[in-house]
């Protein structure tokens, strides 16, 4: 019986920790599969070749107002967009090669999900706000 408690409390406190780190935006969730990704910490900047797939991430502001958006992008094939979406999951931004910057209204005592999709993709990116 002790045999089984002492892993079972380990997986619980590890289930806590994970979920700690991802609602604060130090957790990434992808499915992708690419030849080469090399990604920045914050998830502001990557380099890529041949990607498909997604990469999520939470984000948090440190202040409500309005927050312009812009998205560099250096792709010589395939197509990148960034979306960002509201605590119920709803697109509420999204940028691509032909809408690279926008403006919008953030709450800060909301989170917000950090998407990028990718369809068959290479070459780089660069998101910044202010």
């Amino acid at each position: 019986m002790e045999k089984i408690i002492a892993p079972t409390i380990l997986l619980i406190i590890m289930g806590i920790g994970f979920y700690f780190l991802y609602i604060n935006g130090y957790l990434v969730t992808n499915a992708k599969r690419a030849v080469m990704y090399i990604g920045s910490l914050g998830g502001r900047k990557a380099n890529f070749s041949s990607c498909t797939g997604y990469t999520k991430r939470v984000i948090k502001f440190k202040e409500s107002g309005s927050v312009h958006f812009n998205l560099a992008l250096e792709i010589s094939k395939g197509e990148v967009t960034m979306e960002l979406l509201d605590t119920n999951k709803q697109c509420i931004l999204q940028l691509s090669n032909t809408q690279p910057s926008s403006v919008i209204q953030i709450d800060a005592k909301k989170r917000y999900f950090l998407v990028f999709r990718f369809k068959s993709a290479s070459g780089s990116y660069l998101l910044t706000w202010e």
